[in-house]
């Protein structure tokens, strides 16, 4: 009797990437999972008429900011390693420059709307007005990057968020705990966010109640 035992085969993403690049990938993915269903909802309000959801609206913005964050940290840290000659990153080289034109765009436009969004409702009312049309202008510019990188990107990264949460613990990349509760406190942080600044927006209702 053979008495020695198979190791269980390393995920796809760790034999192509190395598992600190391939963890952030997954971590990644999960995070722009969670993004673009809250983006979802985003955009439903939008549809229904900003005005008539506002409350709805604006505490989705909130609950979606810090993954937000999440995400721009997990690709911004890529970017950094690669370009500090991180060996794993550099074997798999850089992105395809399609992405590496449109990130940046979809980053500057995502903090433009983001901003000028929470500028309506927490800052002085002198900026009302500016903050007001940006964030109306910004989000159609917005809607199309976001479309154009996430398209691409969308299946890859149901994929490997799906791995992440129902492979089986063998199977799994290391950290995958780990990753599922960092993108779940980054919900929570938002949802914590909205509940504490919400109270905002009937302000904004009660000094702007036919605009």
């Amino acid at each position: 009797m053979n008495s020695t035992s198979r190791a269980p085969a390393p995920p796809l993403a760790e034999k192509a990437e190395g598992v600190r690049a391939a963890a952030n990938t997954r971590l990644t993915a999960l995070a722009g999972v969670l993004l673009l269903a809250l983006l979802a909802a985003q955009l439903v309000t939008t549809l229904l008429g900003v005005r008539n959801q506002l409350t709805a609206h604006v505490a989705i913005g909130l609950v979606l900011t810090p993954v937000v964050a999440l995400k721009l940290g997990t690709t911004g840290w890529r970017m950094v390693m690669y370009y500090r000659g991180d060996p794993e990153l550099r074997r798999l080289g850089p992105p395809r420059r399609y992405f590496r034109v449109l990130g940046p765009i979809l980053t500057v436009l995502t903090l433009m709307l983001l901003g000028s969004g929470l500028l309506v409702f927490l800052g002085p009312t002198s900026a009302h007005h500016a903050a007001m049309s940006t964030h109306a202008t910004t989000f159609y510019l917005w809607l199309v990057a976001v479309t154009l990188h996430a398209g691409p990107h969308y299946l890859k990264a149901v994929r490997l968020a799906a791995a992440d949460i129902f492979a089986r613990i063998n199977r799994r990349l290391p950290g995958a705990g780990s990753r599922l509760a960092t993108v779940l406190a980054s919900g929570m942080g938002g949802a914590l966010l909205a509940l504490t600044l919400i109270s905002q927006v009937t302000d904004y209702l009660a000094r702007h109640p036919h605009k």
